[in-house]
């Protein structure tokens, strides 16, 4: 029978075992699939299997063509009624005047899918720049044998017949066969609904993709790939995105879709009444006249309907959400130049308010690069220098080595470029293997000598804080000896131990004296800021091993102590500036960590943690001492501790909900399978991209790609930066909306004809500025470090701030007065007619050049009159300005008929700049005005780089429930 992979694919989701065995065994189906269980497959069988059972790779969901993103944009209720409007007023005007009269209704037409078109490009891109980051979030790594080889490649990479190693905390990329394996379980729940974890051996040899390894690890062999996996099959019926779930937008957009649905209806609000207002006075004055009713009133009708209508598009602020949509796109590309991989968008701006950093150690604080600088072996003392020089027994060194070698993970593969081999595994694991590595201890050799049915491993947990394996030989001829060596925290392994092994291979008790000698060098070892890991072994009879019940758990008393090992882990250069950053910011960073609580104390005082002002006996604490505190005992050293030691993830978990019901937005970082329900219960989770595994990953909102604290620093940079750009935004947003609303709406109540002094295709273009081009402009400024020299903002800050408020009425007050000013007193200051085209034509010329000057202005929301600060750094926002003083400058110049507009000579070109850049100075005195409340409870939020008006944010404000429910109901960005 030939296989196919839909065969394949049925034959793996009836999961029957008896199936398996038509093909004869793993071994039959390994042969049909061209590989080899232990050497993999070679590169010809890959490409054929490739070919013959397809890729590890799901087809792209389609995206929204730009065409069909127009057509969407068009169905919007408000821009229907404004182009229906402008049939009806295109219609008309052909009827009563057939050579000019179709001109506006065409202009509207026309400008309205220009408006629509320029914000369907851009939803486009974002959507382009989405699929980009999510391509590179779903690339994994896997190890697989290859060529006899063990070796690292991307899941994409897997065909059908590979060879994949499995450990606790990997994803389950492919559907599989179990092959070997110690201990090896799944959580299924995603996929088949049992919560219980479910065990794999010969006996239950199916592996489901989709799904992760919980405990142990295995070897499976791989039968369907992509779309014929069951992950792929269920994935497919999922393709379809739901782009209008409203749970896809962040909390940030919700605040802000709400407050645009607030203008929106007060924008509407004014329509109606400039409508009704303008209907009435047209009565009255036919009515009075005499003229009575006639064809004419339906065409000024038609025209008050156009007018109120465009006043509704410019007072809805759809560019809102969109900002926000760009300046997070935008956040999210440039953070992963800063190593961040954001995973969920209301990562990059819950960034921004982080007053709590919880940080684990190894490889985010220190270089993770560990390496063996002491040890006491056989109760003897030896120092670097001297590690070389350890000789004793053959008995003691065969212990030593073989304890290292047989229970471990790590492993050594050929790197990607195919030209040498390097170790993969636990940091701690590799500075072990190197330690006995000095002696040309071959660990690979050593492994394979017990790769037997007696061969048992119970892999490492923090519960436990150690790892154990079961081995068996042959000793004094051919009597079968079994021996459990395990490691791990050096209390907790010294604890099991009853007994200590001497330099001749005798074993003693291990009394009291002896005790003490290990626990004071622990102690040294901790001072000296070294990761102590302790060794031993306990031997057992065949009679013995039999008693004892293997399945669960193994033993943890009576073994053999061989000796103890201070790793040494330097902390990263620019963590302690880092720190200092952070601390400069507001933010409390403390550090997680399973280490002792001495060493955890003078790592934590080298990176900063820990401060001279610190009492250092209040700043840490143990998760067993922490575990018998109630909630309110911790709640009160909550705000002085800084250090957690041998902590849990339990003790993690409870300490990240504990701060976030204290007010705190805590971020956290985790690398273990355990470290998910902390991860989750996060504000922000930072999953470690080296050393995490893939159930962390899954579980986080930012994946640190270098796995370095630095990079935590840069997410807060950008999620400051973010909620600043937004603020920006609608600073700017809410000045041109007033200026226009009134503008237009006392304007036409003034005028003898009722129409407005701003024509609607000009004012669809001032809505193309204000929405789409400042959205661009002011929501991808980059960020510097002025931003960290603040304290963050507080979880229920106000988005609009006093000096917002300040800013805008006082900028809307400044134009006002310049437009009416040139509305009713155009002809003695320009000498023109009043209300015709080119006096009008003034009018709109000076209020975009207003609103240009205040898009400057907007740059800044403090006291800083620095508008220009960094502005070379965003070449987007000097190419939207430049665009839009070129097109206004068309617009003016040959807009004729279309855009209502007359030509204007260089000194009203002059004076319209003059009275535009008039907004600079005034913004300048406005800053001077300070408005903002000077009590603690309300702090000053202006977002400068000039930091002296900054006040301190509450430690513990009430909890908003409606963010904090978004911000739980996670989605991962599809």
């Amino acid at each position: 029978m030939a296989l196919t992979a839909e065969k394949l694919s049925e034959f793996h989701s009836l999961r029957n075992v008896e199936g398996l065995k038509e093909f004869g065994g793993i071994e039959g189906l390994a042969t049909s699939l061209h590989t080899d269980l232990q050497r993999g497959l070679t590169k010809e069988q890959r490409k054929q299997n490739k070919k013959k059972f397809g890729k590890n790779k799901l087809p792209e969901p389609r995206i929204k063509t730009l065409l069909e993103l127009i057509f969407d944009g068009l169905q919007d209720k408000t821009l229907i009624m404004l182009m229906v409007a402008a049939s009806i007023s295109l219609l008309l005007g052909v009827y009563e005047n057939p050579s000019t009269g179709w001109i506006e209704g065409t202009a509207i037409l026309i400008a309205v899918f220009l408006v629509v078109s320029v914000s369907s490009i851009n939803d486009y891109n974002k959507e382009l720049q989405f699929r980009k980051l999510n391509a590179r979030k779903e690339d994994k790594e896997i190890k697989v044998f290859r060529n006899g080889e063990q070796t690292i490649v991307s899941i994409y990479k897997i065909v059908v017949g590979d060879v994949i190693c499995l450990a606790t905390g990997d994803d389950v990329c492919a559907d599989g066969i179990f092959i070997t394996g110690s201990n090896c379980k799944c959580d299924e729940s995603s996929m088949t609904g049992e919560s219980d974890l479910a065990k794999k051996d010969p006996k239950h040899p199916f592996l489901i993709s989709g799904c992760q390894v919980q405990e142990g690890n295995c070897v499976m062999l791989t039968v369907c790939v992509g779309r014929y996996s069951e992950n792929g099959k269920a994935k497919a019926v999922l393709q379809e995105r739901n782009d209008d779930d409203d749970d896809n937008l962040t909390p940030l957009q919700h605040k802000l879709t709400k407050l645009a649905d607030q203008i929106g209806h007060a924008g509407l609000v004014a329509a109606v009444l400039i409508l009704i207002c303008l209907t009435a006075k047209l009565f009255y004055v036919e009515l009075t006249s005499g003229k009575g009713f006639g064809l004419h009133m339906l065409t000024d009708i038609t025209g008050y309907i156009i007018t109120a209508i465009t006043i509704v598009v410019v007072a809805v602020p759809e560019g809102l959400p969109l900002a926000v949509t760009i300046a997070l796109a935008y956040s999210m590309l440039k953070m992963l130049d800063d190593k961040n991989l954001v995973r969920q968008l209301t990562a990059c701006e819950t960034m921004g308010g982080a007053s709590s950093i919880c940080s684990d150690k190894t490889g985010t604080l220190t270089k993770n690069e560990m390496t063996v600088v002491k040890a006491l072996v056989c109760q003897k003392k030896f120092s670097n220098r001297r590690l070389t020089t350890i000789s004793f027994n053959e008995k003691v060194m065969n212990h030593l080595f073989e304890g290292i070698s047989v229970n471990s993970t790590a492993s050594e593969m050929i790197t990607k470029d195919g030209k040498s081999r390097e170790l993969l595994g636990s940091k701690t694991e590799i500075a072990l293997i190197n330690f006995i590595r000095r002696f040309n201890a071959d660990f690979a050799a050593i492994r394979k000598q017990f790769n037997n049915n007696d061969y048992r491993e119970y892999p490492f947990s923090s519960a436990k804080k150690s790892m154990s394996t079961l081995i068996s030989k042959s000793v004094n001829g051919n009597e079968k000896k079994y021996f459990l060596h395990t490691k791990g925290a050096s209390e907790i392994i010294l604890a099991r131990c009853n007994r200590y092994i001497d330099e001749h291979g005798n074993v003693h008790a291990l009394n009291e004296e002896q005790n003490k000698i290990v626990q004071n060098q622990i102690e040294i070892y901790a001072t000296k800021a070294l990761r102590t890991i302790c060794l031993a072994y306990r031997e057992f009879d065949e009679n013995e091993k039999r008693s004892i019940d293997w399945e669960n758990s193994e033993p943890n008393d009576k073994f053999i102590l061989i000796g103890m090992v201070g790793i040494q882990d330097p902390v990263r250069d620019e963590v302690p500036a880092a720190v200092r950053r952070c601390q400069g910011a507001g933010i409390t960073v403390r550090m997680i960590t399973g280490d002792n609580i001495i060493t955890a104390r003078n790592i934590a005082k080298k990176c900063n943690i820990i401060t001279p002002e610190d009492d250092e006996n209040e700043a840490a604490i143990e998760g067993p001492v922490m575990r018998k505190l109630s909630d309110e005992e911790l709640d009160r050293i909550l705000p002085r501790l800084k250090v957690m030691a041998r902590s849990s993830p339990t003790d993690k978990h409870r300490l990240v909900k504990r701060l976030r019901t204290l007010g705190h937005v805590v971020a956290v970082t985790g690398d273990g399978t355990n470290d998910a329900p902390a991860l989750k219960e996060a504000d922000v989770g930072f999953a470690m991209g080296i050393q995490g595994t893939e159930v962390a990953k899954e579980a986080s909102d930012i994946i640190l790609m270098d796995d370095n604290f630095t990079s935590i620093v840069s997410a807060v940079k950008w999620g400051r930066n973010v909620y600043d750009s937004i603020r920006k935004f609608l600073q700017f947003q809410l000045t041109v909306n007033v200026v226009a609303v009134v503008l237009a709406f006392v304007g036409a109540i003034t005028d003898d004809h009722g129409h407005s002094p701003l024509k609607p295709v000009q004012l669809l273009w001032v809505n193309l500025i204000m929405d789409t081009m400042a959205a661009l402009a002011l929501a991808t400024d980059p960020p510097s470090d002025a931003l960290l020299l603040r304290k963050p903002y507080g979880r229920n800050d106000n988005l609009i701030t006093r000096t917002m408020w300040r800013n805008v009425f006082g900028q809307a007050i400044y134009q006002l007065i310049i437009l009416f000013s040139i509305l009713y007193y155009g002809d003695k200051l320009f000498a023109v007619e009043l209300h015709s085209r080119h006096h009008l034509t003034i009018l709109f010329n000076s209020f975009v050049l207003c609103q240009i000057f205040n898009e400057l202005n907007s740059r800044q929301l403090g006291k800083s009159n620095n508008i220009f600060y960094r502005l070379h750094k965003n070449l987007i926002c000097v190419t939207v300005l430049i665009f839009t003083i070129i097109f206004q400058y068309l617009i003016v110049e040959f807009g004729g008929e279309f855009a209502g507009t007359e030509p204007l000579n260089s000194k009203e070109w002059l004076q319209c700049t003059l009275m535009g850049a008039g907004s600079i100075p005034w913004a300048m005195v406005l800053r001077s005005i300070d408005v903002e409340q000077q009590t603690d409870s309300q702090p000053t939020l202006s977002l400068q780089p000039n930091t002296s008006n900054w006040k301190q944010v509450p430690t513990a404000p009430k909890r908003e429930k409606s963010l904090s429910e978004s911000l739980r109901r996670r989605r991962k960005i599809n």
